[in-house]
Parts: C-alpha cells; structure tokens; sequence
C-alpha cells in the first residue's frame, strides 16, 4: 500500500507543477473558463489517479481521487468542483469495471466531498484551515463508505490505521505544494504588474512606456508605419491640490486615468509619465487621427465632473501636445520631445487646447 500511495503523491505533485507552468499566465483563477479548466484538468487528475488504485477487493478501489476534487474546490470554486466531480464519476463508471453497490457509494462519496468541500471553500477561513477541514470530511467519508463496503475486521481497522496516516503526511505534503506554487504564481504577477504599472491609476508606469515606444519606433521604422503620440497635463493641478488637498488630488489622477484610457483605442499605450502628466502612444495612427483622439480625450475631460463622497464636485481641463512619425517629423526618435514642445505652445495660448508642432 504505500508504495502505491507513494505513486500517487507523486502523480499529484507532478500534476501541481506541470499545472503551474502551463498556467502561469493565471495566478488568480477567478473567471468562468479558468474555473472549467481547472475543473477539466483536476477531473482528469482524478481518472488518471484511478488507474494506479489500490484493490480492496475485485471490485472495490481505493485512491486519491478525492484529492483532486479538494484542489478544484479551493481554487476554483463550486464550478471547477461541479466538472471535476462529473469527470472523475464518468470515468469511475465507463472505464473501472465493479458492482453496482461499489459505483453508487463511489459515486456518492465524491458527490459528499465535493457539496462539502465547496462549502467550505466559500468560507473567510485560510486556504491552510479550509484544506485541513476539507481533508479530515473526505477521509471521514472514505472510511464510512470502505467500511459499508467490506465490514468491520481485524484487517480492515489496521489498513485504516496506516491509510490515514499516510494520507494525513500525503495532504500536508500536497497542501504545501500547491500553496508554494501559488503563492510563488501570485507574487510573480504582482511583482510583474508593478515593474508596469502606475500604483495610483493603474496606467502604465514610465519604464514601461519606454519599453513600448522603442519597441514600436523600431517596428514603425521597419514597417514605414505612421506613429502618434500625445503628452497630456493636467491645466492648474497645483491649484487643485493647494485647494482641496492632496487627497482630492489623487482622486482627480485616478478618475482622469480611467477617462483618457476609455477614450483611447484598445491597443493604444495609455501611461502616467508622473506627476500630472499622461501619454498615448498611438499606434499605426496618422497625423488627422491622432488631433481627433486628442480633442475627443480633451473634450471628455471638460465635460467631466468628478465626483467624491461628500458630494463634492470640481471640473478641470486638460493640455495636450501631439507629434506623429512620417507626418510632423522624419525622425520617431523626436516624438516625445515634438509632442512636449507642443504641449508647451497649448499652454502658452491658453490651455484646454490641443496643439502639434510641424518640425521637419
């Protein structure tokens, strides 16, 4: 028995790993289709794991499917745990010849430590608190349904005995796993996203920004294709946050990220270059394209009235300068210092205004 056992960790911390490296680019499982596909991928964890089963009896196994249902719980949730649950029942009664006694228990030990472990899941425990509960119920469940199953003897008390304690090394094992591969997972994309990512608006940060335009001036040099840029200020922000404070200030930051964002393209590079300065790197964007984003955003902006809590609410405005490579200038490695020389001229003839200077 325990060399079988032994298999089956294996099997588990071999899936776990494989699993993490394939899924790398989720470290949150927290939509529907990452739900169904950890579901599909735990549920054939839980076939594959039958094949290596312990037979009781010609007719009775014993493995850790189970575990793989406890996984899909406390990642994914009841969905996952629905499919895995489905999968690893099918499989027990298309593929694993038995009696019909032996699939219904089967059948209905999984059903309990999914409803049960589900349940669990949805609680404001830790993932440790949830899986040591979730692990005890499932090795409860196994006993009783082995013991309906083959009786109450001798043999059968000394084969639980070591059964569970085996089992018990296996989930702390297993638990430890999967949690480091997670949590490995989880810091890796938060250490991701803030390398990118502005703390305050959830823009792109400035080191990112630059990645992106050297990567799309060497692509639109190669490509003879035309590339925008817009650098944007906030008109009078010192007065804003002289005013208001500080807090306010923030929240006027944040609030115009989202609305230059929404009023840009899908594939364009919204950034926040610090302070009260934005940019879009527009891509592919003539010159005429490029001055209508820019009103568009500048007119969004006029329109707006930012909202707080207290009711509170204020307007502001917005100055931007636009360049585009193959129209304002020859060179992209000049857009950005074109696009600030012309944000200069929209706030020397009056902000909230949009300007381009033509340089050859």
């Amino acid at each position: 028995m325990l060399k079988d056992l032994f298999v089956h960790v294996c099997i588990v911390i071999t899936f776990l790993f494989i699993g993490g490296m394939a899924l790398r680019r989720m470290p949150i499982i927290d939509n529907i289709l990452q739900k169904l596909i950890l579901g599909i991928s735990t549920g054939i964890l839980g076939s594959f794991l039958m094949e290596f089963s312990i037979h009781l009896t010609p007719t009775i196994i014993m493995d850790f499917r189970h575990v793989a249902i406890l996984l899909s719980a406390l990642y994914g949730g009841y969905i996952a745990t629905f499919v895995s649950v489905i999968i690893i029942c099918l499989c027990r009664a298309i593929f694993f010849s038995g009696s019909t006694i032996s699939l219904l228990i089967s059948v209905v030990m999984m059903v309990c430590i999914g409803t049960f472990a589900t349940f669990i899941s949805k609680l404001s425990f830790s993932e440790l608190k949830k899986w040591i509960y979730m692990y005890l119920f499932s090795l409860v469940t196994l006993t009783t349904g082995f013991l309906y199953l083959l009786g109450m003897s001798k043999g059968f008390y000394d084969f639980m005995i070591k059964y569970w304690v085996i089992s018990i090394i296996a989930g702390a094992l297993i638990f430890y796993c999967a949690n480091f591969i997670i949590q490995s997972k989880r810091i890796f994309y938060e250490m991701k996203k803030d390398s990118t990512t502005d703390f305050l608006t959830g823009l792109y940060n400035v080191r990112y920004f630059d990645s992106k335009l050297n990567a799309s001036i060497k692509k639109a040099k190669e490509y003879s294709e035309k590339l925008s840029f817009l650098m944007i200020d906030i008109d009078h922000f010192k007065m804003v946050n002289d005013t208001f404070g500080h807090i306010v200030g923030d929240e006027v930051l944040r609030k115009l990220g989202a609305l230059i964002s929404s009023c840009a393209r899908s594939f364009d590079i919204v950034s926040r270059m610090g302070g009260e300065e934005f940019s879009v790197l527009l891509l592919n964007c003539n010159h005429a394209q490029a001055l209508e984003i820019a009103e568009k955003i500048r007119y969004a902006v006029e329109n707006h009235k930012i909202k707080f809590p207290n009711g509170k609410e204020i307007n502001v405005t917005i100055s931007i300068g636009v360049a585009t490579y193959l129209e304002t200038t020859q060179y992209p490695e000049h857009l950005v210092r074109q696009a600030d020389k012309a944000l200069y001229n929209a706030k020397r003839t009056g902000r909230n205004n949009v300007c381009s200077t033509w340089v050859s």
